[in-house]
This record gives C-alpha cells, sequence and structure tokens, in this order.
C-alpha cells in the first residue's frame, strides 16, 4: 500500500495526521510524502518522523498546487504497489481507513476507484456530522461529468486506475480527484463506502472543505453552484474539453456523444436547449441538477 501525502504549511495539524496513518491496521502501508514549498516547520516534522519510521520516503518540490503534487506522487510512488491512498495533512484517519478500502478494491478487476463518507469535525476533532451518503446506482460517468463526489482524503486507487489516471495528465483539471472519478468511471468500477472512516477536520485554510447546513446553507450552495458555472475563465467544460483532448478517443460512442454534446452547449443555442433535457448527467441533489438544466438551457455558465 502507498499513502501519498502532499503538505504545504500544515505545522498545525500534520503530526497528528502523521500519528494516524503509522497506526493503520493493515500492514505494510508506504508513506509517501512530497511537500509543495512549505515556509513554516512542516518539513521538519516530516523529516523528523521519516527518521524514526523507514517505511516514510520524503520528496520536496517546488510548488505545483495540490494537483500537481498529488499526480506527481502518483508518478513518484512507483509501479511497487496493489493500492494508492490520496491522502491530506489536516485529516486524522481512523486505525481500519486502509483495511476498509483494500476490502473493498480487492474485488475489483480492472481500474477501480474508491471513495467514503467522511465525518466533518472542528479543529479540535470534536464532530459536527457526516458527509452525505449516496446511493450506489447514481454513482459513475453522468455523475461525474457535473459532479465530483470523490473526496480526495478519501479516495484510494488500484493498480490498474493508477495506471490509467498516469497514461494521459491533464494541462487543466479543476482537482486530481475530480478527475481521478471522472477517468476511473469511464474506463471502471467506482465505489463508495457508506462508512466513515476518516475526521475530515475543517478550518479556515481547507482548500475544500464541507458545506453549511440547513436552508440558509442550501441556499447558500446553490449561490455559489450557479456562480460557478457562470464564472468566465476555466471551469468544468474545460475540464471535460480536456478530457476528450486525453481521453476522448477511447470512449463508448454513447459516452464519446454525451461529451460532446455537454462541449458543444457551450458554443450554440440549439446545442445548450438539447443537452438541457437530456437525461445523461445529474447531480446528487435534485435540486443541483435542476439549476444545472437551467443554466445550460440560458447558456448561463
Amino acid at each position: 500500500m502507498a499513502i501519498l501525502l502532499s503538505t504545504f504549511n500544515g505545522e498545525q495539524f500534520l503530526s497528528a495526521q502523521l500519528d494516524s496513518l503509522l497506526v493503520q491496521t493493515h500492514a505494510a502501508c508506504d508513506l509517501w510524502v512530497r511537500d509543495d514549498g512549505s515556509s513554516d516547520a512542516t518539513l521538519a516534522i516530516v523529516h523528523r518522523y521519516a527518521a524514526a519510521h523507514p517505511n516514510i520516503r520524503v520528496t520536496v518540490g517546488a510548488n505545483l498546487g495540490f494537483v500537481g503534487s498529488f499526480h506527481e506522487l502518483l508518478q513518484i510512488a512507483g509501479n511497487g504497489y496493489d493500492f494508492y491512498f490520496f491522502c491530506d495533512q489536516d485529516d486524522v484517519w481512523l486505525p481500519g481507513k486502509v483495511a476498509s478500502a483494500v476490502a473493498l478494491l480487492a474485488p475489483q478487476t480492472g481500474p477501480a476507484l474508491y471513495c467514503s463518507r467522511t465525518q466533518y469535525t472542528d479543529m479540535a476533532l470534536e464532530a459536527i456530522g457526516p458527509s452525505p451518503d449516496y446511493p450506489a446506482d447514481k454513482i459513475g460517468w453522468g455523475n461525474a461529468l457535473v459532479q465530483n463526489i470523490a473526496t480526495g482524503c478519501t479516495v484510494a486507487l488500484n493498480a490498474s486506475a493508477r495506471q490509467l489516471v498516469l497514461s494521459s495528465l491533464p494541462r487543466y483539471c479543476l482537482a486530481h480527484d475530480w478527475w481521478a472519478y471522472l477517468v476511473v468511471s469511464a474506463f471502471g468500477t467506482v465505489v463508495f463506502d457508506t462508512q466513515s472512516h476518516i475526521l475530515y477536520r475543517q478550518h479556515g485554510r481547507n482548500t475544500i472543505g464541507m458545506q453549511q447546513q440547513g436552508l440558509l446553507g442550501q441556499w447558500a450552495r446553490v449561490q455559489r453552484f450557479a456562480r460557478r458555472l457562470r464564472q468566465a475563465g476555466p471551469g468544468w467544460l474545460d475540464q471535460l474539453a480536456e478530457f476528450d483532448r486525453t481521453h476522448g478517443a477511447r470512449l463508448k460512442d454513447g459516452q464519446r456523444a454525451q461529451l460532446q454534446m455537454l462541449l458543444q452547449s457551450r458554443r450554440r443555442w440549439l446545442a445548450a436547449f438539447r443537452v438541457a433535457i437530456q437525461g445523461f448527467y445529474w447531480r446528487m441533489s435534485a435540486v443541483d441538477t435542476l439549476i444545472l438544466r437551467v443554466l445550460l438551457a440560458l447558456r448561463l455558465y
């Protein structure tokens, strides 16, 4: 097993995460750490742990951002593992996290990605609440086109999925976890664990975190979602365009037609209206799906 940890100015919570990785119930876990240009005590902490634990390997690199750093970690770790786990610096893994992922991934043939629910906590690891549960029949290609439900800190890839992701790395994508979800859902299997095996710490510096709850939270989420789709410049359709460039030729005819329909919607009114009434894509929230359809029909993105 290879655990891939990208660090960047994470001194506040890093030791707790490293301690949790070292007590995983599944044996033979190697930890590959890539520091993405930290300026605090992060590297000193990592080197102290590496000196005491020979299964920790440390690489120091220039600042690539979290997407580039995780993709480089996938390459650095090499081909010698059955499973590869993405790991963030500020969470805490429960002891059975690796074993639970392996139990669901091991029976899969071909490329497979594992992801799970999380337990949101505050900075002191006091429970806030669980992340949403998702039905198995809604996870996969149709969802991955327009939403990411594979939270990076829960993601594990088998060796075939790692090779698939590395076969054509993107020049642009919104996030390494969404890219992996999109690629594997197109050509392999995605398994979602309804149990949480991670304490997902929420604090002011989370790259991506939990959403507000309740009616006000729902309204704020709707506003954010609509705003993101309307923003000029790189976005989810640019990610799909990059996916078409890197993997489009290998898609099944039906998948390629669906992808092209979404891409063409940005350029032509008729295409936008046609794709707005299609049923091949969905977000987990019916409200989000409806908003997406309206924005597509009106080309407000």
